[in-house]
Order: structure tokens, then sequence, then C-alpha cells
């Protein structure tokens, strides 16, 4: 199987982003749509394994959109994901043709495990790629403690298990910054003008804990020592644990 096409149509870019950032990391193809008529036009010209889609869309709301795609033969299945919490709310997106329904605010795995249930309802799809990836060999890198970090392929790789898995771009500017700063303190505000330095745009502070919580879990799924340690009120700290 190729890799899962995700949609994402949602008007808040703040949530937008972290949305394609979580799925990026999970390997999807992950393509982001912020009014309801370009994510109808994208959903009804590209086949896609599954649409997240918001309900207070800008030009054509959500409900409208899926029953547009509907009637239009395309049974790509769609979740709404919405501050929309009435019975009546839930019932009309049902009633348009969704496989499920979502409210906010939510937590990041229970989507996680929805999108899941939605690609085993889509017939095309016959699995669902995990995380782990081979390393390439020979490659620059970054290694401290059992942790090598594959600066061509953003690999991370622990010798103490032997486990590995790919970065996303925002977790590996975040990993080479903790790993070229062992054991000091690094504050929200550094961490976060790292991330968003290339951007050309104001750094969106409190975004950089989303960022390291998915950092975190991959480091913990690789079984690595280093440890990213909080240290409240302050920043955090990158550790070798015990």
């Amino acid at each position: 199987m190729g890799a899962i096409h995700l949609l994402i149509i949602e008007d808040e870019f703040r949530l937008a982003s972290i949305l394609r950032d979580f799925f990026l990391q999970e390997h999807f193809l992950v393509t982001v749509c912020h009014r309801g008529d370009t994510g109808y036009q994208e959903a009804r010209r590209t086949p896609y394994d599954a649409i997240i889609c918001d309900v207070m869309l800008p030009v054509m709301d959500g409900f409208s959109v899926l029953r547009k795609l509907r009637a239009e033969g395309v049974r790509t299945p769609v979740l709404f994901l919405t501050a929309r919490a009435e019975l009546q709310d839930k019932l009309e997106g049902f009633s348009a043709g969704a496989e499920d329904y979502l409210t906010k605010p939510f937590e990041m795995q229970e989507l996680d495990a929805r999108i899941h249930v939605l690609l085993r309802l889509n017939p095309q799809r016959s699995e669902v790629a995990g995380p782990e990836i081979p390393v390439r060999n020979g490659a620059a890198s970054l290694t401290i403690s059992d942790l090598t970090l594959d600066k061509n392929t953003h690999v991370i790789t622990s010798s103490y298990t032997g486990k590995s898995t790919r970065l996303s771009q925002k977790e590996y500017i975040l990993l080479v910054y903790f790993l070229q700063n062992p054991g000091q303190l690094l504050s929200k505000e550094q961490i976060s003008e790292q991330l968003w330095e290339d951007e050309g745009e104001e750094p969106e502070y409190n975004k950089e804990e989303v960022y390291i919580s998915f950092l975190r879990k991959k480091m913990k799924f690789i079984g690595t020592k280093l440890q990213i340690l909080t240290v409240r009120g302050a920043g955090y700290r990158l550790e070798a644990g015990t």
C-alpha cells in the first residue's frame, strides 16, 4: 500500500497547523484547506483516504461541503471535527453523510484512533504504515548517549534498543537544538524562536509544547535513555536518564 492521503478542511490556522504536523509525523501525506469551497474542490478533484472537516467554514459550511460531495459520488470517509456539540448538529452531520463526528475540545489520541477506524472503512486501504523504518548507513549524524540522529534522513536510533523512527521537520529542528545544548536549560522563548526562525513570522509561543510532546513520544518509542525534562516555570533540559 502507498502513503495515506489525508485532507484537513479547517479555518482555524493554528489548529490546522497542529493537525497537519501531527499526521505528518504519523507518515501521512496531508493537504490543508482553510475554506469550505476550496476544500470541496480539493476533495472532488483528488482521491483521499480520509477527510477531517470543520463545520463552521468560510464561504461554504462543512455540512454543505459533504452533501455536495456525496451527491457527486465521492465516498471518501469523513470525520467532522467541530465545536458544534448539540445533538441536532451531530444528527445533521450524519445525515449529510459523515462516518464520524468529534467535538472540540478533543484529545489528539482519540482523533488519531478515529481516523484509523475511518481508514479501515475505506476498501482501498488494507494497512496503515507503522512508525519504525530502516536507517541509512554512512550519513552525517549527531550522537549523544545512546541516541544517534541521522542528519540526512532525520532518523533517530537508540543503540540501547536498536529501534529507529523518523522525525518531522519541526521535531528535527527541535532535537538538533537540544543535542547542541545538552544539559542546558532552554526557555520556551528560545525553543519557539528556533522552530520558526526560518519562516519569516512571529514565533508561536506555547505551540512548542506540542512539538516537545511529539518528540518525547518518538524518543519513548525508540527507548532512548535521553529525556527532555520540564523545569517548571523556566523551560526544558535534555538529560540522560538511568
